[in-house]
């Protein structure tokens, strides 16, 4: 049993959307409707490419060429003041939609639409929206403007909402005088500014002789070939001639039917087509320098965080080794030394002179054996500390110079990627307005470091500090060692071989004795300087680390700030430089596609 298939009543908006698409694809094949949407597409992906670097002006711009995509056929009418331009919208309309009269009038731009009803709507102060229930404004809407020597100046709606979105332009001249630079400077913006297609209209023909309109037609031609239009489509009218029903001489007849022929054969579509995608491409290659400039200062920017790691990591390995060199050549020096104090302990440790120096000390303590200690503890450290000083302060100073000139280097890498910046008004992220302050504020750090309470200043004024660490570390250690194995092992041995020589034995075997525990003490004197030779080169090359570790923690330190910017940047910049490639790639695709077509159907 068949049911009754009930009736869906939509909205009207919804009605009139499915009429009009099917009214499309009566007059339009398959194709050209694929081309509008996936050009919709691509202008939508635009749009919000806009959306995400804030350029309002390109977001406002692509939501009408997304608008005029499906709107009907959209003329704009320029020209010179009392060209007669308002005059030819009335003929052409057949209605009193601009007022004319001997002053200029349309001093607001006027778009007329079709309605239902008539309507006068105020958009802003100088531009409104008239609605009239006139056939020809279902398939066309008619944007008439101010004079062209006053458009630029005053009315920036034109130049960049309509003349962008316009799908025709219609070129008013007065026929009498064709010449106007204004009007002729105001069409580079148009054509070639825009890529529109071009109608010229020679308003109040009627005033001339046929043989001066010949010659100002021709001088027309010429002027329209100066500006790169080929073959130009020029109209003699005179609207006044239509308001009188004169149609066979207005030449009102002949636009009409250029109209209706572009409408009626679909070639209305394919002009709406390529001036959409030539005006979006327009709008694709005028980012394209933004988006290159914002490319290359990433590009700079993540390079130049690559630098500065490189710098800092290859001035930590070279201060390393400056440190290893040091240390070696302080445990070299310390060697010299070492040599020259178990010489002079052997020479001074002989028998007699032991004996003579302790038997003489009992009567005179200058000279004995214990003044003769404090005497060579006190050269063997005055020897070491002018010896290691020498070596520790050109070090430690060679050291600080590495430092400094990483820093210098760190410094001008910033200053140079300062000068690539992003020069644009047309892309606005968030993050890039703080890229000039993050690299201003690590600059300061670093040029800070080189102040008198920076670390520059800091490491020069401790190199002495420095060096008086590894010496005095490698004083105590021998004077400990000297003290320590003089007192001892020679008291050992004294009190040994005058133990012996009580015992009866005699001073023979006393000196016997005492040889015999000259050498155990020379032995222990040697082993014992050797061992505080490893805990010294230890010891310094531990304290020169630390204070590597120190100094670099704080220049990486300065520097995290910049590597957090470049970071968020990335997370940023990436996503938008990625859309714009594949807004490029797809409408390259498209653009090539829809030129095939449209020529072969040409």
């Amino acid at each position: 049993m068949n049911r009754p298939v009930s009736r869906i009543e939509l909205p009207g908006q919804i009605q009139g959307y499915f009429a009009k698409e099917l009214l499309m694809s009566q007059i339009v094949d398959q194709t050209l409707q694929d081309y509008r949407l996936q050009l919709n597409d691509v202008l939508h992906s635009i749009e919000r490419l806009a959306a995400e670097t804030r350029n309002t002006q390109l977001e406002a711009t692509v939501a009408s060429l997304r608008k005029n995509v499906s709107e009907p056929f959209l003329f704009v009418v320029v020209g010179e003041v009392k060209a007669g331009k308002s005059s030819f919208v009335n003929a052409l309309l057949e209605a009193e939609v601009c007022e004319t009269d001997i002053e200029p009038r349309t001093d607001a731009i006027q778009q007329i639409v079709y309605s239902e009803t008539r309507f006068v709507q105020q958009l802003e102060p100088s531009h409104k929206k008239i609605g009239l229930p006139i056939d020809i404004l279902k398939e066309i809407s008619i944007v008439d403007t101010p004079g062209t020597n006053t458009i630029i100046a005053e009315h920036q709606l034109v130049t960049e909402r309509y003349i962008p979105n316009s799908d025709l332009t219609f070129f008013v001249l007065f026929g009498k005088n064709p010449y106007q630079k204004s009007a002729w400077d105001f069409l580079d913006y148009v054509s070639a500014e825009w890529r529109k297609k071009v109608v010229f209209i020679l308003q109040q023909a009627d005033l001339l002789k046929p043989a001066d309109l010949q010659t100002n037609l021709e001088r027309v031609r010429e002027y329209a070939s100066q500006k790169h239009i080929k073959s130009p489509m020029i109209f003699p009218t005179s609207a006044e001639a239509e308001l009188n029903g004169d149609r066979a001489s207005s030449g009102f007849e002949a636009v009409r039917a250029y109209i209706r022929d572009m409408v009626s054969t679909g070639e209305s579509y394919k002009i709406k087509l390529r001036s959409v995608s030539g005006t979006t491409q327009k709008l694709i290659d005028a980012l394209s320098n933004d988006v290159q400039s914002l490319q290359n200062q990433l590009d700079a920017d993540r390079k130049t965080v690559a630098n500065i790691r490189s710098k800092i990591d290859a001035g930590r390995k070279r201060s390393r080794y400056e440190i290893d060199n040091l240390a070696e050549r302080l445990v070299g020096r310390y060697d010299n030394i070492s040599s020259r104090i178990k010489r002079e302990f052997r020479e001074s440790l002989s028998v007699f002179t032991v004996l003579r120096k302790s038997f003489v000390g009992i009567f005179n303590q200058d000279a004995s054996m214990q003044a003769w200690v404090d005497d060579f503890q006190e050269r063997c450290q005055r020897d070491l500390k002018t010896s290691l000083e020498e070596v520790s302060n050109e070090g430690a100073q060679h050291f600080v110079d590495g430092i400094r000139q990483l820093l210098e280097g760190l410094a001008q890498d910033l200053s140079n990627v300062q000068s690539v910046s992003v020069q644009s008004s047309t892309i606005s992220l968030k993050i890039l307005e703080r890229r000039q302050e993050v690299i201003e504020s690590v600059k300061c750090k670093v040029e800070r470091l080189f102040t008198e309470e920076g670390l520059i200043d800091s490491l020069a004024g401790a190199a002495d500090n420095m060096s008086v660490e590894i010496v005095g570390g490698a004083i105590a250690a021998v004077a400990g060692t000297i003290l320590h194995i003089v007192e001892f092992a020679v008291a050992d041995a004294i009190l040994g071989a005058i133990g012996i020589a009580f015992a009866g034995i005699g001073v023979v075997l006393f000196a016997l004795g005492l040889a015999w525990q000259r050498n155990r003490i020379i032995q222990r004197f040697e082993q014992a300087l050797d061992n505080e030779k490893e805990k010294f080169k230890a010891d310094v090359t531990e304290r020169l680390n630390e204070k590597l570790s120190i100094i670099y923690e704080e220049v990486e330190r300065t520097f995290v700030p910049f590597y957090d910017y470049v970071d968020r940047e990335t997370e940023e910049v990436g996503p938008v430089l990625e859309r714009y490639t594949v807004i490029q790639q797809k409408a390259q695709q498209l653009f090539s596609q829809m030129a095939v077509t449209l020529t072969q159907r040409a």
